[in-house]
Formats: structure tokens, C-alpha cells, sequence
């Protein structure tokens, strides 16, 4: 007696396989995007920035590097940013923490980093609030301050300039050098023949010093005996000149000529001061001219240095440069690039449509979306045979699809939560339109293209869920208005921007070969 052996059809087959592969899908989502069911298992916190550019919903909130929570909402909240926080269950956050808004890399995606106060700090509870920021210098900052900087740097060459300007300056400068290189070597000439000579005035200098430390007291008292010495004398000096002059007129005469006698020699020294200031003011005269022969000329524009300072347009084209130089790193910041698969199983043509999609994003409302899209209704082949038998003729028409792959290429703009799209649809013209709900996580899709078909064009709608950063599910209806090749669908897929892909290779265990 035969036993009897399962067999299962080709539908099942398909269905067994589609089931086990959203199966691992969806475990790679939850384990890849950190999903968890139900809301005992995290908590939520607050916190307010005075900007969150650049910081998208759903960014990492990390500790010490490691991922502890997302960022849940962003709102705006008496003209500041405020950010809803979904941390982990288990992870303690202190009530000194600190939250600072950071990047990976200079032109990285934007993250939260929460940064560690003292371990005894008592943690926050739930719907609590972060009360430490901290802000990085952003690019915009560091620009405008290089700005600054340039401009300073424009006001030291103006300077620089009006002194060195023109064969003037040149000349100027060749004196002040070779006038250096003359005192330089009258200091070394004067040093080496005064070598010996200053070596004995520091030993004296040492000595004196030396001296002064243990004889200092003894100084101090006798200089104070002294003074007391000498004020009494000049006490006794005054009594006895009043009596003199008293007694005596004399001796006033005399000291009225020693007086004169004084008053002589005081006259030679300053003429003899006045003939050294007159060897000495001719340089100090030559020198103040020259500076004012060097700033004149300056400020007439003459020579390389005064060209410099007169020219207006030196400070536009900096100011341009710097300017363009700021545009091209806030553009190379917001552009992103998005890589995805996605697989559609028709129930009707019981087979599966899959899409190749690279997406290009250079501003957050505006994206380029080029698809290859592997397609079981690719080409539909009729074949017409014409049969005479007994004097009848017969026409036969057989219509058969075949396999094709086909391409898009889409410009996206979206206004609000409406996502405009238009281009080649499937290798023909065609448009489509996005509805974004709850958050981005929810898109109600439709899609018009292929007019030049002879019965209808191909119409299309669906419903996609993002159930994690990476992975998401859609269903819909595929080409429902013909009914050859109508037929629902559901599917699922993933998608990585680069960022994501150079952590996800970089976090990968290496495998054993």
C-alpha cells in the first residue's frame, strides 16, 4: 500500500516563500531600526534648542557613542526648537546630563549626544525636560568668521602698503636694513672689545649685590645715623648763616658771589646740551620725513602696496569666493543619496515585480528617482493567423506577456505633505503623486503612465508603511482599470542613505572563512 506524499502547488510554494522572506524582513527591522512593541519598554524626555537645523525626525540619541533613543517630534515652541526624546528602557538619564547637537564627521547626518554629569545626579523621570545645552560652532559661524578674518587680514595688507608701497618704500626698506646690519656689527665690535671689561663690572655688580644682602642692615642703620647727623648740622648750618648775616654783611657778599660762579657753570652745561641735541635732532628729523614720504605716497596709490590699498574690487571678489565657498558646503551638507529594493507580489499574475531604486536628494523638498523595474507584464506580444478551410477563413489572435525590464527617471517636488512627480514612468511618460501622513511614516501613492497603449493606460495605487528608518511594507492595486492585466498586490522593502551604509558595514561582525 502506497503511502500518500504531501505535495504542495506552485501558489503555495510562492506563498510559503513570500511569508518566510517578510518573516526575516521584518526581523531585520526591528533588530536594524531599534522597533519595539507597546510603550512600557521606553520613556520619553524633553529638551529646547535655540535651532535644530539639519536634525530630522527620527535622528540617534546617543551616550557616550551608543545608541540609547530617537528623536521623536520636533516642534516649534515660543520661537525655539522643541525635541520630544524616546529613551530606551533601563538607560538612566541624569538631571545634569547635557545635550548637545552634533554630526558625524564634518558634513555627517545630525545627532543627539547626551552628555554625562556626575554618576550620583538622581535620573529623570518621564515628560521631564533636559535643562543643559550646549551648541557647536556651526559651518554658517565658522564662514562668517573667516569673513571677518579676511577682511582683517585686507585692512594689515593696506597698512603694510602705505608703508612698503612704491621704489620708495623698496628704498626705505634696503636703509632700515642695511642701517640694522651697521648697528649689529658696531654691537658686536663694541661687545668684543668691552668683553673683559663687562665680565669685571657683573663680578662687581655680583659682589655689590652680595655685599648689600649681609651689609644691608649695617647700611640702613648708618644711613639713618647719618641723615640724623646731617639734619642736625643743617640746623646748626642755618643758625649759624642768620647770625652771620646778622653780624656780618660781608660774608653774604661772598656767598652772592659763589652764587654767580654757579649760575656760570650751570650755562656751560646747557650749552653743552644743547650742542648734543644738535648732532642728534637732524636723524630724528630724517627719519619722521621719510615715514611721512612713505604714508604720502601711499595714500596717492603709487607703487605695488598703494595699487593694493586703492582698489575696491580686492574686497567683493574675497567676499564672493568666501560666499560661494559657504554655499557649496550648505548644499554638500543637505544632498543625500538613497539606495532601495522593493518587491511586489501580483496575486493575479501570480509573480513578483521588483524595482531598483537610487534616489538623489539634494534639498529636503526636492529629489531625482531613477528605477530599474523588472516587469512579468513587460511586453504584451499579439500574434494574429489567418486559416482558409473549405472555402472559410478563419482569423486567430493570441496574445502573449513576456518578461522586460524598464527604467524611470523622476524629478519630485513636494509642497507640504503633497509629493508631486513627473518623467518617465516604466520606460513611458507618465506622472505620480504622494500623499505623506503621521509623520512620513505613512504614503498614499498613484501613479498614470503608458498613454500609447491601445485600450487604457496604466494606472496605479498604493499605500506604503515605513516600519522602521530602513524598512517598510505596501499594498495596492496595480493597472486596475484594464482588465487583462489588472491585479492587487502587496510587498515589501528596504532602503539605506550612504551614512547608513557606511555604519552598517562598519558595525558588521566579520565572517570566519
Amino acid at each position: 500500500m502506497k503511502k500518500d506524499t504531501l505535495k504542495l502547488s506552485p501558489e503555495a510554494k510562492v506563498g510559503l516563500f513570500v511569508l518566510l522572506g517578510l518573516i526575516v524582513l521584518v526581523y531585520m527591522a526591528f533588530r536594524l531600526g531599534g522597533i519595539r512593541f507597546g510603550r512600557g519598554s521606553e520613556y520619553t524626555l524633553t529638551v529646547d534648542f535655540d535651532s535644530a537645523d539639519s536634525l530630522d525626525r527620527g535622528a540617534s540619541v546617543r551616550v557616550a557613542g551608543v545608541e540609547v533613543g530617537k528623536v521623536r517630534e520636533i516642534d516649534l515652541r515660543n520661537n525655539r526648537a522643541h525635541l520630544v526624546l524616546r529613551i530606551n528602557h533601563g538607560v538612566r538619564i541624569g538631571r545634569d546630563f547635557t545635550a548637545a547637537l552634533t554630526a558625524k564627521g564634518l558634513l555627517g547626518e545630525k545627532y543627539l549626544e547626551l552628555i554625562p554629569g556626575s554618576p550620583n545626579a538622581p535620573p529623570l523621570k518621564n515628560g521631564e525636560a533636559i535643562t543643559r545645552t550646549a551648541t557647536y560652532v556651526d559651518m554658517d559661524k565658522l564662514m562668517t568668521t573667516l569673513n571677518d578674518v579676511a577682511v582683517d587680514v585686507k585692512g594689515i595688507s593696506e597698512s603694510l602698503n602705505k608703508v612698503l608701497g612704491g621704489p620708495a618704500g623698496e628704498q626705505t626698506i634696503r636703509n632700515i636694513v642695511t642701517n640694522i646690519e651697521e648697528i649689529s656689527d658696531r654691537v658686536n665690535h663694541m661687545i668684543s672689545q668691552n668683553d673683559e671689561r663687562v665680565g669685571h663690572i657683573m663680578s662687581n655688580l655680583d659682589e655689590f649685590t652680595a655685599l648689600l644682602k649681609t651689609q644691608g642692615p649695617v647700611i640702613t642703620e648708618d644711613l639713618r645715623a647719618t641723615l640724623k647727623n646731617l639734619n642736625d648740622s643743617m640746623a646748626k648750618t642755618s643758625d649759624n648763616l642768620n647770625q652771620m648775616i646778622s653780624e656780618n654783611r660781608s660774608g653774604l657778599k661772598e656767598g652772592i658771589e659763589n652764587l654767580k660762579v654757579a649760575s656760570i657753570k650751570m650755562q656751560e652745561a646747557m650749552a653743552a646740551i644743547d650742542k648734543m641735541t644738535n648732532v642728534i635732532g637732524p636723524g630724528v628729523a630724517s627719519t619722521v620725513n621719510s615715514v611721512n614720504s612713505i604714508a604720502t605716497k601711499i595714500d596717492k596709490g603709487e607703487g605695488t602696496l598703494g595699487k593694493l590699498v586703492n582698489d575696491p574690487d580686492l574686497h567683493d571678489k574675497l567676499d564672493k569666493t568666501i560666499t560661494g565657498i559657504n554655499d557649496y558646503i550648505e548644499k554638500k551638507e543637505s544632498f543625500r543619496t538613497f539606495i532601495g529594493y522593493r518587491g511586489e507580489y501580483l496575486y493575479d499574475r501570480r509573480n513578483t515585480k521588483s524595482y531598483f531604486s537610487l534616489r538623489i536628494q539634494p534639498e529636503s523638498d526636492k529629489y531625482y528617482l531613477l528605477e530599474v523595474v523588472d516587469d512579468p507584464n513587460g511586453k504584451l506580444n499579439r500574434t494574429t493567423t489567418t486559416d482558409v478551410v473549405g472555402g472559410v477563413t478563419t482569423t486567430t489572435q493570441q496574445t502573449q506577456i513576456t518578461d522586460a525590464l524598464k527604467f524611470s527617471a523622476e524629478i519630485a517636488k513636494r509642497i507640504r505633505m503633497v509629493t508631486l512627480r513627473g518623467g518617465i514612468i516604466e520606460s513611458t511618460g507618465g506622472a505620480g503623486m504622494d500623499i505623506n501622513m503621521l509623520g512620513d511614516r505613512l504614503k498614499l501613492s498613484l501613479d498614470a503612465f503608458d498613454f500609447t497603449r491601445e485600450a487604457h493606460p496604466h494606472l496605479k495605487t498604493w499605500a506604503t508603511f515605513y516600519v522602521s528608518k530602513y524598512f517598510f511594507l505596501d499594498a495596492g492595486y496595480d493597472n486596475f482599470v484594464n482588465k487583462d492585466l489588472r491585479s492587487g498586490f502587496f510587498g515589501l522593502g528596504f532602503q539605506f542613505d550612504d551614512e547608513d551604509l557606511k555604519y552598517l558595514l562598519s558595525s558588521a561582525p566579520p565572517v570566519a572563512l
